[in-house]
């Protein structure tokens, strides 16, 4: 149908849901972690508008327990304006998200039911926080501490020495790790992504067209966007070369 195949050019996929509506999804562009969502308000057998509803696009947060948190959301528009009207509603959904409130754990925040805007994430459990602990009683020590012996200028400056040298260690070999996950793009190259959710490479080939250090990183940094103009459409998007590991963000590979 013409909206199945309007959606695959720009990227989606088509969700298996158990409504009659037909609901697409992709990674964001450039921000981990997040799908734009289309509800096209037709059927999705027939292709048909249904009644009463409305195509609208939305960004939504997977969390750490891969729940769908929405954080933005398009204006409506009629189911058929959809293929004229794609190109800028997609270009600010995407805007809405990046401009999106993050939390202090880096994960972006969302409307609740109660109303309020909380993190998608609980951010408190990872630094080991916990409102279940449950306090035992113990029986009071009545008795002194003991003192511990006085460190003299040099221990200190010995044990500070020790402490500086293990991080410096620990940054050098996690730094020899994510170096791994770079990979080096050249324009005209022919490049693919890869969606680790579905375990499979995407269909959609296109030519990488420019590469550039990524903005707000210093000029060390091994981070690069690389503009990708696909095949399919014409239309050029951009992502990192960073291949982040998880089940959840797509990266790019050489095709």
């Amino acid at each position: 149908m013409t909206f199945k195949r309007t959606l695959q050019s720009n990227g989606f996929k088509a969700h298996n849901n158990k409504s009659k509506e037909l609901v697409a999804s992709k990674f964001h562009s450039s921000i981990r972690n997040v799908r734009i969502v289309v509800n096209t308000g037709t059927d999705k057998n027939t292709g048909k508008p249904i009644a009463g509803k409305q195509a609208q696009f939305k960004a939504v947060y997977i969390n750490n327990q891969s729940q769908w948190r929405t954080i933005a959301s398009g204006s409506h528009f009629k189911p058929g304006a959809f293929k004229s009207e794609i190109p800028s509603k997609l270009i600010a959904i995407e805007a809405g998200a990046e401009s999106a409130s993050s939390c202090k754990c880096g994960a972006k925040k969302f409307k609740a039911k109660s109303g309020n805007v909380v993190c998608a994430n609980a951010c408190w459990a990872n630094k080991g926080w916990s409102s279940k602990k449950k306090w035992k009683g113990t029986k009071k020590n009545t008795s002194q501490p003991q003192k511990r012996p006085a460190r003299t200028p040099a221990k200190k400056k010995a044990i500070r020495a020790e402490i500086l040298q293990k991080r410096a260690e620990d940054k050098k070999a996690q730094e020899k790790i994510d170096a791994t996950k770079f990979t080096t793009f050249v324009p005209g190259q022919l490049v693919r992504i890869v969606e680790p959710q579905q375990n499979t490479l995407s269909d959609f080939i296109g030519t990488v067209t420019k590469v550039e250090p990524a903005a707000g990183r210093p000029s060390t940094s091994l981070l690069a966007d690389v503009s990708v103009m696909w095949m399919s459409s014409g239309q050029t998007s951009r992502h990192h070369n960073y291949n982040p590991g998880t089940d959840t963000a797509t990266y790019l590979v050489h095709a």
